[in-house]
């Protein structure tokens, strides 16, 4: 260990020499990494890099084991290497995803008086030049852990940057190297832990391409700053390359899925609300050949919208904290290289069939998701706001609704339902009035993310620098020249992630909405169920509720909203679409209450009465025998009348946390 070393006052790990290269193959490294402190004293650390992730041993003189704490392998994003650079003005004009340059990067937060990494590739080897004669490497390693900041908050992800820092011989060349080193086994040990689909298998293993599509008009209109300032840095680290379309007309998501050739991309992400992801849905299931393309791409979303339901039940569903981060652990679950099977609800209407993966709603909860358009501006508190308006002015819709009960349901424990928790699929908010723009950018990367389950001990916080995220203004982007906020069209991502836009498309939507209408051949799952005018066959076990109703909602996902926890049993893929009841004659209390307890999912009854019934079903039939209203599919408004869906299990691929 040279001596220039032990004087450090930066907090980063320094390796020792190593014994041998390893086989080039071999995917398990360690070494013996030194820090120094201001106080003088000094502590020696094991490291190991292995399928479980890096182990950190602290170590006594003698050897002993002091510490022992490990950053798992499925908690980590992705690595870089580079050098530092003493000058910050140089530093800042050649930052990168590692740095940009700021104050609050994980190399200012090593020592902030000093040098900053500077530009980096994805195992740079280049030389730049150092005013302090300094020839080290640096690997910086990125996860995401678990943090409390007290013992009565919440779980959230933050930022942990560790920093190994290489010095054993006497070039930079040699020790960028032995970083390179670490880094490749890294990212060997990232992508071994993907779905197939996600990663190209080859000499170099990198991440294929993700297509993103963003409707900056959903939710508050904020969706395109969102997407560059909080996603852009997750899939930089991550090393995933990208492809962004912005929509500039209603239904182009659903024109692009069904007619471009898809075979570039892995993963298809939607940032926007609901309607967006339910445009993509639809699109797809309107190819030719969707029974191909299903399997081979996966769904992923990122909460801009307003009711956000699919992002909520996707994250209660596995445990991941929501409402601190929504958008980070959105990001990360997109990059997660997981992916799960998803229902759909084929829906068929009066002129079309189209497909669902949230909800149907007729009366009372769709009122008040159309009506409450008009106050959009306040975002998801228009639905709480409208709700009160509708109570105090409420209707009743008459109609029949005829319905098959899942298998595992006979017909005879029907009235004596004694614990239906209803899944339900959750609420978009609106649909995209969206446009596209083309543009083109450049970006590199490609390796992979994670999500922790555990968070480090202050034991070792002389080795790993931990950021948080109250930080933003670092938030690594790479090579990112417009600020975050800008509204301008041009972004700068990682190599080879591409923006498009168009200039001038002013026809854009007429001629999209004339290619959906001409488009007459319904692909997709055939169905199993009689035609809308032909009578159901009774000798299969349909049941029938008729009379006056407040409202039907059939939902398949465990929120509709952030705070709408409306079917707490439900599942992503168990076959069954929970049908909601509520008769007309309820009291407006009685409605009252069980309106108020859908946040906590306190809402349904134990055993269906009078009022209020939770049927889990396979297939349904609704007929209003009124010729006004409004029927919901996902949160978008359709055509009035006759309707009937059935589900379509495990259709469909989302992507979900590790």
């Amino acid at each position: 260990m040279n001596e220039s070393y032990e004087k450090s006052s930066t907090s980063t790990a320094c390796s020792t020499p190593t014994a041998g290269a390893l086989p080039e193959r071999h995917h398990d490294v360690s070494d013996t990494f030194y820090t120094s402190q201001r106080k003088g004293r000094k502590y020696v650390f094991r490291v190991r890099l292995d399928i479980n992730g890096f182990t950190l041993q602290r170590e006594s003189p003698s050897g002993t084991i002091l510490k022992e704490q490990t950053v798992k392998i499925c908690n980590i994003v992705g690595a870089r290497c580079m050098r530092l650079k003493k000058t910050r003005r140089l530093a800042v004009a050649s930052a990168c995803a590692c740095s940009n340059g700021n104050p609050n990067s994980p190399a200012a937060s090593v020592n902030r008086s000093a040098a900053t990494p500077s530009k980096c590739s994805t195992a740079s080897k280049e030389n730049y030049p150092c005013d302090d004669g300094d020839v080290s490497a640096y690997l910086y390693v990125f996860a995401y852990v678990l943090k409390k900041k007290s013992l009565r908050s919440e779980f959230h992800r933050e930022r942990t940057v560790l920093t190994l820092r290489f010095r054993s011989f006497d070039t930079f060349e040699d020790n960028m190297r032995e970083a390179d080193r670490w880094y490749r086994a890294l990212r060997w040990q990232l992508h071994r832990t993907l779905e197939s689909i996600f990663v190209v298998r080859n000499e170099e293993d990198r991440r294929r391409r993700v297509l993103v599509m963003l409707n900056p008009k959903s939710g508050s209109g904020n969706a395109r700053e969102v997407f560059n300032m909080h996603v852009t840095p997750v899939l930089n680290e991550a090393e995933v390359p990208y492809d962004l379309y912005v929509t500039k007309h209603s239904n182009f998501a659903i024109e692009f899925m069904s007619t471009r050739c898809l075979d570039a991309w892995c993963c298809v992400v939607a940032v926007g609300g609901d309607g967006l992801f339910h445009e993509i849905v639809n699109g797809l299931l309107q190819r030719e050949d969707w029974a191909k393309v299903l399997p081979n791409i996966a769904l992923g979303i990122i909460p801009c919208g307003s009711g956000n339901g699919l992002a909520r039940s996707i994250a209660h569903g596995y445990n991941e904290p929501y409402f601190s981060k929504p958008v980070l652990g959105a990001a990360l679950t997109v990059i997660s290289g997981c992916s799960s099977p998803m229902d759909v609800v084929r829906v068929q209407l009066q002129s079309r069939s189209l497909y669902s993966f949230l909800s149907i709603g007729w009366g009372f909860i769709s009122d008040v998701d159309i009506e409450s358009e008009r106050i959009r501006v306040l975002g998801y508190q228009r639905f709480t706001i409208w709700t009160l308006y509708r109570l105090a002015n409420l209707r009743t819709y008459n109609g029949k609704i005829s319905y098959l009960l899942t298998e595992q349901q006979q017909p005879s424990e029907q009235e004596e339902d004694t614990s239906h928790t209803p899944q339900l699929k959750m609420q978009t908010s609106r649909s995209c009035n969206t446009h596209i723009d083309k543009l083109s950018n450049t970006t590199n990367n490609n390796p992979s993310f994670h999500h922790s389950t555990e968070y480090l001990p202050h034991e070792f916080a002389d080795v790993i620098s931990l950021e948080t995220s109250i930080n933003q203004s670092f938030r690594s982007r790479c090579d990112s020249w417009l600020s975050g906020g800008s509204r301008r069209s041009y972004y700068y991502s990682i190599s080879e992630s591409i923006y498009h836009s168009l200039a001038d498309e002013s026809d854009i939507a007429v001629q999209a909405a004339i290619a959906l209408e001409n488009r007459q051949q319904n692909f997709g799952p055939t169905s199993s169920l009689p035609e809308l005018d032909e009578p159901l066959p009774e000798d299969e076990g349909w049941l029938v509720e008729e009379g006056e109703f407040i409202m039907m909602h059939a939902v398949y996902q465990t929120h509709l909203g952030i705070d709408c926890y409306f079917a707490p049993k439900a599942q992503m893929n168990d076959g069954t679409i929970y049908l909601i009841l509520i008769r007309g004659g309820i009291s407006r209390p009685h409605l009252l209450s069980f309106l108020y307890n859908m946040s906590t999912g306190t809402h349904l009854p134990e055993v269906n009465n009078e009022y209020v019934k939770v049927l889990p079903v396979r297939a349904f039939r609704l007929e209003p025998h009124d010729n006004h209203g409004i029927i919901t599919i996902d949160g978008e408004r359709v055509e009035f009348g006759p309707l009937q869906a059935e589900v379509l299990p495990g259709i469909a691929r989302v992507m979900v946390p590790k």
